[in-house]
């Protein structure tokens, strides 16, 4: 008898399948890769620690919207954080959690700011030091899949700001 692989089987198990691309559906989705040093690797998998990748969707306010800014000028969109089973892996944002109704108060395009920490099932501290991103949707989904990569916080790994 054959079985077909399951593709959420091999999706979670990190097992070479690619996340889904961005399409017409979800035109703020985008992926990221996060890839782990041995040492923070190790220590997830004998803590059993998970990973959170956040993404916050924002965007400087048009002259008009500066009223509905928060109180670092800028337009809240969303959220929205994708979790991982503490070994390296793809991790797709839909876009989904964001307030479309906002897109308009915006210039200058959607924002994205995306952070990568241990999700702290296993204590009460972030253990991962991470590269992150802090620039345009239009130049995260042009250069996806971007790759964070995380070392522990005692290892002193140097972050990078991406892509």
């Amino acid at each position: 008898m054959k079985f077909a692989p399951c593709l959420l089987c091999i999706l979670a198990l990190g097992l070479g399948a690619s996340p889904p691309a961005a399409s017409a559906h979800e035109p703020l989705a985008f992926n990221v890769r996060v890839t782990l040093s041995p040492k923070a690797a190790e220590k997830l998998k004998a803590t059993h620690e998970g990973i959170t990748a956040s993404a916050r969707y924002y965007g400087d306010p048009t002259p008009a919207a500066v009223k509905h800014a928060d109180e670092v000028g800028q337009i809240d969109l969303g959220n929205e954080q994708v979790f991982l089973p503490g070994r390296a892996g793809p991790a797709h944002f839909t876009g989904r959690n964001v307030t479309n109704n906002r897109l308009g108060w915006i210039k200058g395009g959607v924002r994205m700011n995306v952070n990568v920490f241990s999700s702290r099932h296993s204590g009460p501290d972030n253990i991962l030091a991470c590269d992150f991103i802090d620039d345009s949707l239009a130049t995260v989904i042009k250069a996806q899949p971007v790759t964070l990569h995380c070392g522990l916080i005692t290892e002193h790994p140097d972050t990078l700001m991406k892509p």
